[in-house]
C-alpha cells in the first residue's frame, strides 16, 4: 500500500483544483497519524464538497459515490478504477469554520485536523481544541459534546468499537450519557448498526466491550431478544442462565482463535483462510451469542420429573435468529450462514458419537460443505462454556479433541474427495437407458456416495453399480 503522503500527492496535491481553497485531513485518519497506525481511510474537510469533489473525479478518471457516513452532512467518496482499494471522502465543513466542524464530531480522538495547504502535508500542524491528543495519550474515548448522542445515536455504538479496536477505556460520564440515551439507537438506519457491529466482531477480545456494552442497555437496545435470554434459566448441565451461558460460549470461541497454531496441527492456515472469508468470524461470535436464542420460547419444566429441557431449541432458532437477520438487512449469505450455525449447532454432537456411520457424516458434509467446520467451532465453545454440575471438564476437553480431530480430518481427508470430479454425469447415464428425472437424480446420489466412500474409483465401476441400482428399481 503507497504511503499516506504519497496517496495525498496524487489525489489532492497534483491537481489544481484545491488551489486557494482550504482543506484539511480530520477524524480518524489524523488520530492514527498520531498512533502511528496504518490509515487507511483519508478523510478530507472542506467547503464546497460536492463541486470539488465531482471535478476531481473527473479529472483523475475515479467513480464518485455520494455516501451517508454522518446525519446531514453528505460524504463524498472518490474510488481509483484501477485499485479500488485506493479511496478518499470527501465532506462539507460544517459551518464554514474547522473549529467549529471539529466541535461537532464525535469523540476528542477524532476531533483533530491537519491543514492541507498547497502542496503540503506537515503532520506536525494538529489542530486540536479539545484535547483529542491528551485523551489518545491516556487512551481514552470521550464524546465532544453534551449532545454528540443526540446528534447522532450510532456514535454510542461506535464508542465500544473505537474501545475495542484501540484498547482504550471509556470515559465514565460518556458511559452514564450512552445509557441515558442508549434507546435512541433505534432510530438509525439497520445498515448503519450492522456496519458498526461487524467492525466491532472483528476485533479481537470482545468479550468485555460486549458486557460492557450491556451494562448501558444499548445492547438489549439492539437486541431486544436478550432480556428474554437473561431470565431464562437451565438445567443442570449449566451453571447460569442462558445469556450467561452465551457470554461464556463466546469467550470459549474467542479464546479458541488464540490457540489455532497450536490446537489445529496441520490444517491452521486452511481453517484461518476460512475464517477470513465472508466476516466469518464476526458471524461465529454473533452465533456463539445467539445460538440458544429458542430456548426462552422452547423452555419446558416436567411436572413430575421437574426437569428443564428445551426440546428442538435449535431447529426452532433458525426462524428466530432469521428476524434478527432481516432486522439488521444482512446479506442473503450472511444471513444463511448465521441461521445455519444456530440450526446444527447441537447435530455436530451427534456426528462426532462413537459408531456414527461414515456415509452418515459424508451426508451432512455433503449438505453443509465447509460451513460445517463454523458448526464444529461454535459447537467447541457451546461445549467448553456448559459447566453444570452435570459437566465435568475431563468431558470437554474430550469433546474438543474430537472436534478437532474432525476439523482437521475434514480438510486433510475429506475435502479432497468430497470435492472431486463425479465419475459420471447423467449423459452416461442416458447412454444406459436412464431417462432424465427422479430415478436419475438418485442413481448419480448412490454412485456418488459409493465414491466419497471410497468404493468405486473409475468411470466403469461408477457405471455398473449405476446399472446394478437401476435394475433392481426396475423390478420393485
Amino acid at each position: 500500500m503507497q504511503s499516506l503522503k504519497n496517496r495525498l500527492s496524487k489525489w489532492i496535491f497534483e491537481t489544481d483544483i484545491f488551489k486557494e481553497q482550504a482543506i484539511y485531513l480530520v477524524g480518524g485518519c489524523v488520530r492514527d497519524i498520531i498512533l502511528k497506525r496504518h490509515a487507511q481511510d483519508i478523510d478530507l474537510c472542506c467547503a464546497n464538497a460536492r463541486q470539488l469533489a465531482y471535478a476531481l473525479a473527473k479529472e483523475k478518471g475515479a467513480v464518485c459515490v455520494v455516501m451517508d457516513k454522518k446525519p446531514n452532512v453528505p460524504c463524498f467518496r472518490l474510488i481509483n478504477r484501477k485499485f479500488p482499494e485506493d479511496y478518499i471522502d470527501l465532506t462539507e465543513i460544517r459551518d464554514h469554520v474547522i473549529e467549529s466542524d471539529l466541535k461537532q464530531r464525535d469523540f476528542t480522538v477524532n476531533a483533530m485536523a491537519i491543514p492541507l495547504a498547497s502542496g503540503q502535508f506537515d503532520p506536525s500542524m494538529i489542530i486540536d481544541i479539545v484535547d483529542g491528543q491528551g485523551d489518545l495519550k491516556n487512551k481514552i474515548i470521550r464524546q465532544v459534546s453534551p449532545n454528540a448522542f443526540v446528534d447522532d445515536p450510532l456514535r454510542m455504538l461506535r464508542a465500544f468499537r473505537f474501545s475495542a479496536q484501540l484498547d482504550f477505556s471509556i470515559d465514565p460520564k460518556t458511559i452514564k450519557n450512552i445509557h441515558t440515551h442508549a434507546t435512541k439507537i433505534k432510530t438509525v438506519s439497520s445498515e448503519r448498526i450492522l456496519f458498526e457491529l461487524k467492525l466491532l466482531f472483528r476485533v479481537s477480545n470482545i468479550l468485555t466491550h460486549i458486557e460492557a456494552m450491556d451494562k448501558t442497555g444499548l445492547l438489549s437496545a439492539i437486541f431486544p431478544e436478550i432480556e428474554a435470554l437473561k431470565n431464562c434459566d437451565q438445567n443442570y448441565y449449566h451453571h447460569t442462565t442462558v445469556w450467561g451461558h452465551s457470554l461464556e460460549a463466546l469467550k470459549a470461541y474467542e479464546n479458541l482463535l488464540t490457540q489455532v497454531k497450536s490446537l489445529f496441527k496441520t490444517t491452521a492456515d486452511q481453517l484461518m483462510d476460512f475464517l477470513n472469508q465472508d466476516d466469518h468470524i464476526a458471524l461465529i461470535k454473533m452465533a456463539c451469542l445467539f445460538h440458544d436464542i429458542a430456548k426462552p420460547s422452547t423452555r419446558n419444566v416436567d411436572a413430575e420429573t421437574n426437569r428443564i429441557t428445551f426440546f428442538k431449541h435449535d431447529k426452532a432458532g433458525r426462524n428466530e435468529i432469521e428476524i434478527i437477520c432481516d432486522r439488521l438487512r444482512l446479506s442473503k449469505k450472511n444471513s444463511l450462514f448465521l441461521c445455519t450455525l444456530v440450526e446444527e449447532h447441537l447435530h455436530i454432537r451427534d456426528l462426532l458419537k462413537p459408531g456414527t456411520r461414515q456415509k452418515t457424516i459424508l451426508k451432512s458434509i455433503r449438505k453443509l460443505g465447509e460451513v460445517i467446520v463454523a458448526i464444529t467451532l461454535l459447537s467447541i465453545a457451546d461445549k467448553q462454556a456448559t459447566r453444570g454440575v452435570k459437566s465435568s471438564s475431563k468431558d470437554r476437553q474430550m469433546y474438543q479433541d474430537k472436534a478437532i480431530q474432525f476439523i482437521e480430518s475434514y480438510y486433510n481427508d475429506i475435502q479432497p474427495v468430497i470435492c472431486t470430479k463425479n465419475l459420471i454425469t447423467g449423459k452416461h447415464l442416458m447412454e444406459c437407458g436412464v431417462k432424465p428425472g427422479p430415478v436419475m437424480g438418485k442413481l448419480l446420489r448412490i454412485v456418488r456416495e459409493a465414491q466419497d466412500e471410497g468404493k468405486i474409483s473409475t468411470p466403469s465401476e461408477a457405471i455398473e453399480l449405476a446399472k446394478e441400482h437401476f435394475k433392481n428399481m426396475e423390478q420393485v
